[in-house]
């Protein structure tokens, strides 16, 4: 709505727009009049709201063309009745209108699932950057230099983790790396504790130096399919605590109460492969 010229300062502010200077929204009462009210406590929808409001929009218009076709009604309202039965009194559907836009939002969420599974199954590499897997042994002098020079720019310089990172476990670890040309741009190592299981592998030393990219998934499934080649059957890693999302998303569950290692907030996460 434009502005309204007025000799009423109100009717200065675009209506339902944030006024600034006071936070708060005017909105028209009496468009002929111009008489604005102020509602303070009034703010502009936030993405949220907004998003909600979308998905609930478009689940209405299915469900209104749904109801619209008799037999589909007819068949929405036989399915509510045999669902009906099993549930308590408390939890039953009023009316086929709220089964339908139940059942419809159950049914766009699972879709939503299935395509979020599908582009993680096709994360690609884009050209130039490969993907490296290697034994100590195999390492050349360069790749494990460039390997330590990753590791120092995240783990010291950027967490500020002034312990030696040079442990002895890269003797008996396979590295597991994605190159871009010859830099390391991520990294992570798999390997065996020597208190744990035969089957349990662990992870450690994750890192990524190009970040919002989709490496670290990328990497991440390496690292499942590669300790499943090595006859593992379960994988643990300790996680940094604002990590733990990310190892969540690809189904590690923590395991005990949070811990201190190399003076940070860590904890212990381990999923079944």
């Amino acid at each position: 709505m434009a502005k309204v010229k007025s000799s009423n300062p109100l009717a200065e502010l675009v209506s339902g727009k944030q006024n600034k200077r006071d936070d708060k929204v005017y909105r028209v009462r009496n468009f002929k009049q111009q008489r604005y009210v102020p509602l303070p406590n009034t703010v502009p929808a936030s993405n949220a709201q907004k998003s909600h409001r979308k998905e609930f929009g478009k689940i209405n218009s299915i469900v209104n063309v749904l109801i619209a076709n008799p037999d589909e009604h007819k068949a929405a309202e036989q399915r509510m009745n045999k669902l009906n039965r099993k549930l308590p009194a408390s939890k039953r559907f009023k009316t086929v209108h709220q089964f339908l836009y139940h059942e419809v939002k159950a049914q766009l969420a699972q879709q939503s699932a299935a395509k979020a599974r599908k582009q993680e199954k096709e994360v690609l590499l884009p050209r130039g950057v490969k993907l490296h897997i290697n034994h100590f042994t195999d390492l050349t002098a360069a790749e494990l230099y460039e390997i330590l020079k990753a590791r120092y720019a995240v783990f010291t310089l950027e967490q500020h983790i002034i312990y030696l990172d040079m442990d002895n476990i890269d003797y008996t670890a396979t590295h597991i790396c994605l190159r871009r040309k010859a830099q390391v741009i991520a990294y992570a190592r798999l390997f065996h504790d020597a208190g744990d299981p035969p089957t349990t592998l662990r992870i450690g030393r994750m890192l990524t130096t190009d970040r919002g990219k989709g490496f670290g998934r990328f990497l991440m499934q390496q690292l499942i399919a590669q300790a499943q080649s090595q006859g593992a059957t379960t994988l643990q890693l300790h996680a940094q605590l604002p990590a733990v999302p990310f190892y969540e998303h690809f189904g590690f569950q923590t395991v005990g109460e949070p811990f201190l290692e190399a003076d940070l907030q860590h904890i212990l996460m381990q999923r079944n492969i």
